[in-house]
Formats: structure tokens, C-alpha cells, sequence
């Protein structure tokens, strides 16, 4: 018999990061999934070049992931792919993240610079006979994902399934949003992800995945299924996970539930620890962004070429309007970020 996908839910003590994150993996049940000698991967979310909480994954806890992993006689390396906009060695270095997974013995890597491979296994929309992948993807015993709580003006949250967008080997994968759904689904089946481990501290709602607002939760979320991390997490931040449309394509595909009955959950309960998350702006901007992504031909011309006049274009017309007046005070009021500036640049 299949055995049931665990979720563990956490408070997390900012004072004790490390007892918290153990105690919570410990109740997955890690020594079943982790042995001494296995080469565990992780994908972090470093969707920026600058730390700001709720962005991008905390360092901090990227540390002590890979310290228990290393403690455990494991070969860890931390990896990311490149954005359209930046390098992933920008972005984990201008983080924070690669300095304190190189100091907990991690090797760092850009995915997109691995050497490709070709495997087995022909997806819904990606045949992998023909489309190379990392190797690291198939050399790894043990696939983790580190993603954050935090709403997407796309596809509603990005959580698990979307951190494993940036496995794509592409730094222009943005062209592949008019069939998102069939590629989280083909990358999950391909990543089997084992461990997930979710950074509840600071999330970010509203216009997310960058350009939002923190959120102080105060959580970790730890699991051995990716679709069931994020159908706990969905529902945390008040989203109905069966109306997003990625991880229910996951659903239907096999690859994990989005029943909590059919899940095995330790720790907090659901309702004790629910705080809803604004959802994404729908202001002109936002839905250009969502108009031109689908495309692959305006996606290239937009983020490949025109990105940093667009961008700035963008913010000039959010400064006429009134916008970015009004999130910069809404920014401010959280009290979490003291400093922003590098979001509009």
C-alpha cells in the first residue's frame, strides 16, 4: 500500500530556527528518507538579486536545512536556475544564499550551466527523450524544495510546484506560461521531490512574487509531497487549492492529494494558523503581465529586450497613477522591509 504524503505545520522560533525545523522534519519521519552517503538537491527560491523576507527564502534557515542534512553524512548541494532577469549565481549570491550553504557544506550550483541529459520519460508537455535536463536532477538521490508562502499575479500562489519552475533550464522559461500547468505537473513527475520544506516565517501577498507585501506568518511547513505541501499551504493562506489550476493539474496527473484526508498531518491544526493572504492586484500593469507571458514571441521581445525600459515604463505609469505611492506606504506600515528602493530599479 502507497503510504500517505505527511505535512507537518510548525511555529517557527526565530531564537531556536534549527529545533524547529528538526522537530518538524523528524515528525516526516527523515531518517526514512534520508540515508548517510545520499546526495540530496535542493531548490531554493531566489527569485531576487537582494534579500528582502518573503521574496526570497530565508538564509538563515537554508542553513540549518543543509547543516541536518550535512550532520546526517549527506552530500547537499543548493542550486537555482537563471532568471530573465539576473543570473542565479546574482541572485543566490546577492541573497545570501550561497554564502551560508557553502559555510553548512554545501556545494552551489546554476542549474542552467550543468551538463544536460536527456531521461526516460515523456510528459504531457515536455518529452524528456528530446528535452535535456540537469544532470544534478538525476544524479540526486533525495530532490528537497525550499519555496515560500507567497501569492503570484499568474497563477494565484507560488508555493512548491511553482519553486520547481526555475528547474526549467531556460532563463527565459516565462515564454512557457500559456502551459504552465502541463510543465509543473511534467517537472514534479521528473523532480519527485521527497522533502519539502516551506519558509512560513515572512510571506509575501498581494502583487507577489516580487513585488508584493511581506507578511509575517511565523511558520514552517515540512513535507514528503509537493502537492500536498501546497494544498496545506493554499488552504493556511486562504486560497481553495482546488481552484488553482497547476496544483490540481498535479492532482489529476497522480503525482500527490489535495484532501487533507488523505494526508498524514502532524502539528498545528489548519484553523488555528490560518491567516488569509491578499490576492494578487489587478491593476493594468499587472494584467499586461498576464496578457503577454502566455506569449512566447512578446515574452522574448518584453523580457529579453525591452525588459528594463518596460520595467521602468511600468513604474512610471504606476507613479501617475498613484500606485507605487500607495504601496510604498503599505510597505512601510508592515514595518518588515527598510529597504526596497532596488525593486523599482
Amino acid at each position: 500500500m502507497k503510504k500517505k504524503a505527511r505535512v507537518d505545520i510548525r511555529r517557527l522560533d526565530e531564537k531556536k530556527m534549527r529545533g524547529s525545523l528538526e522537530d518538524s522534519l523528524e515528525a516526516l519521519g527523515i531518517d526514512r528518507i534520508v540515508k548517510s552517503g545520499d546526495k540530496v538537491l535542493i531548490k531554493v527560491n531566489a527569485t531576487h538579486f537582494h534579500y528582502l523576507p518573503g521574496i526570497t527564502v530565508t538564509p538563515e534557515l537554508v542553513f540549518h536545512f543543509v547543516k541536518i542534512l550535512r550532520d546526517k553524512g549527506c552530500k547537499v548541494t543548493v542550486g537555482e536556475g537563471d532568471l530573465q532577469r539576473v543570473s542565479a549565481e546574482c541572485a543566490l549570491e546577492g541573497c545570501g544564499i550561497e554564502k551560508v550553504a557553502k559555510k553548512a557544506g554545501a556545494k552551489v550550483k546554476n542549474f542552467c550551466k550543468d551538463k544536460m541529459v536527456n531521461v526516460d520519460l515523456k510528459g504531457d508537455y515536455f518529452d524528456f527523450n528530446k528535452y535535456k535536463i540537469p544532470k544534478s536532477y538525476v544524479d540526486c538521490d533525495v530532490f528537497a524544495s525550499m519555496p515560500v508562502f507567497k501569492t503570484h499575479k499568474l497563477t494565484q500562489v507560488t508555493l512548491t510546484l511553482k519553486n520547481h519552475f526555475g528547474c526549467v533550464p531556460d532563463d527565459l522559461r516565462l515564454k512557457y506560461h500559456g502551459d504552465i500547468d502541463r510543465v509543473l505537473a511534467d517537472f514534479c513527475e521528473l523532480l519527485n521531490p521527497k522533502l519539502v520544506v516551506m519558509d512560513g516565517r515572512i510571506g509575501l501577498e498581494s502583487d507577489g512574487p516580487i513585488a508584493g507585501l511581506p507578511k509575517k506568518l511565523g511558520l514552517i511547513l515540512t513535507s514528503t509531497n509537493a502537492v500536498a505541501a501546497d494544498a496545506v499551504a493554499c488552504k493556511i493562506m486562504g486560497f481553495d487549492p482546488k481552484k488553482v489550476k497547476h496544483i490540481m493539474t498535479a492532482h489529476k496527473r497522480g503525482l500527490g492529494p489535495v484532501a487533507t484526508n488523505d494526508m498524514t498531518l502532524t502539528g498545528e491544526r489548519i484553523k488555528d494558523v490560518k491567516d488569509p493572504f491578499e490576492k494578487a492586484n489587478q491593476d493594468t500593469i499587472s494584467n499586461m503581465e498576464k496578457w503577454i507571458s502566455p506569449h512566447p514571441t512578446l515574452s522574448h521581445l518584453v523580457y529579453r529586450t525591452f525588459f528594463k525600459p518596460a520595467k521602468w515604463a511600468s513604474w512610471r505609469y504606476r507613479t501617475f497613477t498613484g500606485y507605487k505611492q500607495a504601496y510604498i506606504k503599505r510597505i512601510k506600515e508592515t514595518g518588515l522591509w527598510d529597504d526596497y528602493e532596488n525593486l523599482f530599479r
